[in-house]
């Protein structure tokens, strides 16, 4: 019985001093990291649409049809495959105007449609324009500036690595200045990731001088677009 007191009260012992070295050595700073850097696109998106008001609706949406068929043609012929065309939005209603003798009254029916183009090629970005409005294209809503996937990927393994490297060397200032040596790492995550399109918002309706069109021309070449990232870091100190 004394024996087995004995070895209950070594093993008690062992634990307490076991479980105070891992306190000890549980000693950690915990950091985030972040990096900020700025790459060429080689994504554009453009937004080109057509609006028409007409008796009725089946009329104008026939129309609208029309000249979109043309529009995608015309692209097709200029090397853009369909994968890179997309209907973004499609609607018809009742066009109003309001005065005060007679009210509200029906004007006709508009309809539009809105066709996304993608394209890796920063050279076709004027072409594609120009080709949407000698089609009868009549808006450009905006045209967006970014990355393809491939591209994604790799400028995100620089970002994560240099966040990383920041959030190391703030763990050794922080260490330093309270005194202590920076020890090997217990933990690190990605906080976050993203990047930034760099978009021109447009909204507007081509006017017959084809101001749009010379305004798109103006955007290029486009400017670069950001990438950030997070990471959090645990590092021990000793």
């Amino acid at each position: 019985m004394k024996i087995s007191m004995i070895l209950g009260i070594f093993l008690a012992c062992a634990l307490v001093i076991v479980a105070g070295c891992q306190e000890k050595q549980e000693q950690t700073i915990n950091v985030q990291g972040n990096s900020e850097l700025k790459f060429e696109p080689d994504k554009a998106e453009i937004w080109v649409g057509v609006s028409i008001v007409n008796e009725t609706a089946e009329n104008a949406q026939n129309e609208v049809s029309r000249i979109m068929n043309a529009i995608v043609d015309g692209l097709r012929y200029k090397g853009i495959a369909d994968k890179n065309m997309e209907t973004e939005q499609i609607s018809i209603y009742e066009e109003r105007i309001w005065n005060q003798e007679e009210g509200s009254k029906l004007v006709g029916w508009r309809a539009s449609q809105t066709l996304k183009v993608s394209t890796d090629d920063m050279t076709k970005i004027g072409s594609i324009v120009d080709v949407a409005v000698s089609n009868g294209a009549n808006q450009i809503h905006s045209v967006n500036f970014g990355l393809t996937e491939e591209s994604e990927k790799e400028y995100k393994k620089q970002a994560l690595a240099d966040a990383a490297k920041n959030a190391k060397e703030k763990a050794e200032t922080l260490a330093e200045s309270m005194g202590f040596e920076l020890g090997n790492i217990k933990k690190v995550s990605e906080s976050n990731f993203n990047y930034r399109p760099y978009s021109y918002a447009m909204d507007m309706d081509i006017a017959a001088g084809g101001k749009a069109v010379e305004e798109v021309r103006a955007i290029v070449p486009p400017s670069n677009v950001d990438v950030t990232a997070y990471v959090n870091a645990i590092y021990y100190i000793k």
